[in-house]
């Protein structure tokens, strides 16, 4: 009788088990996924970023910016945070220029609303402003060496082209660099020229591998960053970790005129 039992609630047992599977599942909405969005990078494309060398010519620090027009530069357009990339917001492009003393920097920067930025250079990253991360030793390492620095230009006025702050590794050293910075409804332009003493250079030479990038803070209805555009780093980590930089070549200048 018990052998009956036992065999009666083994087959009940299997026959709620079937039951169970055959029913059909009920259907789970799948988590929300937002659309995809467009995107430009052009840091994909670019791989290297070219520094211009001279030992007879310069450009002059004055606002005009004519001697960098054919000079082709790299773009900074890739999105560490604030949105989804659009060139109407923040734009930018970059070009670098050396002789035997100075580093130069142009930049023409697109920005919707171009703001004057009254914080120091130590802290000019929290508005509008750019940075130029540079260095001569192309052996990987994470941490700055000697050689590696950061530069930050700060953009002071709209009717004054020679007001701005500047600093190097977060020490203010406006007096020892030479900068133009002219505004525009949509952006502002900006010319600079660093000495080599700032920036551990001795001297440069054309084939010669360099590491750098390029980056932009852009701040918009009178508040502070929301927007960092690099070139080449996909994180916030240029300012502590030289191995995100990208690479970079001299070349005469007088193969690109």
């Amino acid at each position: 009788m018990k052998k009956n039992k036992l065999v009666t609630l083994a087959i009940a047992f299997v026959a709620a088990a079937t039951s169970l599977y055959a029913k059909p599942k009920k259907t789970v909405a799948a988590p929300y996924v937002p659309p995809k969005e467009t995107t430009v990078d052009a840091g994909e494309q670019e791989k290297f970023f070219k520094v211009y060398y001279s030992s007879s010519k310069s450009p002059v620090i004055d606002g005009n910016f004519k001697e960098w027009e054919n000079l082709e530069g790299i773009q900074a357009r890739r999105m560490v945070y604030g949105g989804t990339f659009n060139p109407e917001d923040t734009d930018g492009t970059f070009k670098v220029w050396a002789d035997d003393s100075y580093i130069y920097l142009f930049a023409d920067i697109i920005d919707n609303e171009p703001q004057e930025n009254s914080f120091p250079a130590p802290q000019g990253w929290r508005d509008d402003s750019i940075e130029f991360f540079f260095g001569t030793d192309t052996a990987y390492h994470t941490f700055y060496k000697p050689t590696d620095h950061r530069v930050r230009i700060v953009p002071q006025s709209k009717t004054d082209k020679f007001a701005y702050d500047a600093s190097v590794n977060d020490v203010s050293i406006s007096g020892s660099v030479k900068a133009a910075i002219v505004y525009e409804e949509h952006g502002y332009k900006i010319e600079a020229a660093i000495p080599f003493s700032l920036m551990s250079i001795k001297k440069l030479k054309p084939k010669q591998k360099v590491r750098g990038d390029f980056q932009i803070n852009d701040g918009d209805e009178g508040k502070e960053r929301s927007r960092l555009v690099h070139w080449n780093s996909r994180k916030d980590n240029t300012y502590l970790d030289a191995s995100a930089w990208g690479d970079g070549i001299v070349v005469a200048l007088e193969e690109a005129e």
